[in-house]
């Protein structure tokens, strides 16, 4: 496997689509239709910023490389209130391994490559979210180190 950046708005319109059906399978009320062209145009904006990368795994063991999987992070600061401290966190936007690339392991190379990313800049947080129904996303986060420190309910009216 090879790592390589991207700021390709149409690469991701592709990729979108993966993560973007999962969800919407899981929330169908919630998640709109995949839409390739509004995804490449959201990524436009994404990488006017510096500070939010996306990392491609690339299989070059194959004669065409393909994309196995990607890695989307962004540092922020979090701002002190009155309340709590501010910190600075990555937060994994999204973590995806496509379909025939999955139960590979490569959840664990993609959070790892997270860790060893956040150390480099001395950021003491990684953080990210996952739906409650996703209960191999919540394992995985689980096992590699992650503590759930913070849960949202939501009921309709």
């Amino acid at each position: 496997m090879q790592i390589v950046e991207t700021r390709d708005p149409k690469l991701m319109g592709q990729l979108g689509k993966t993560m973007q059906e999962k969800h919407r399978n899981m929330y169908p009320d919630f998640f709109k239709p995949y839409n390739e062209e509004a995804i490449a145009l959201h990524f436009e904006t994404v990488f006017q910023n510096p500070k939010e990368k996306v990392f491609l795994w690339v299989d070059d063991t194959k004669e065409e490389q393909s994309i196995a999987a990607y890695l989307w992070l962004d540092e922020q600061t979090i701002k002190e209130t009155v309340y709590r401290y501010g910190y600075t966190r990555l937060y994994i936007s999204h973590i995806a391994v496509l379909p025939e690339y999955q139960n590979q392991g490569l959840s664990k190379e993609l959070l790892h490559y997270a860790d060893e990313y956040a150390r480099e800049r001395n950021i003491e947080l990684v953080e990210l979210h996952y739906w409650a129904t996703n209960e191999i996303a919540k394992e995985t986060y689980l096992k590699n180190g992650f503590t759930i420190y913070n849960e949202i309910a939501q009921k309709r009216v």
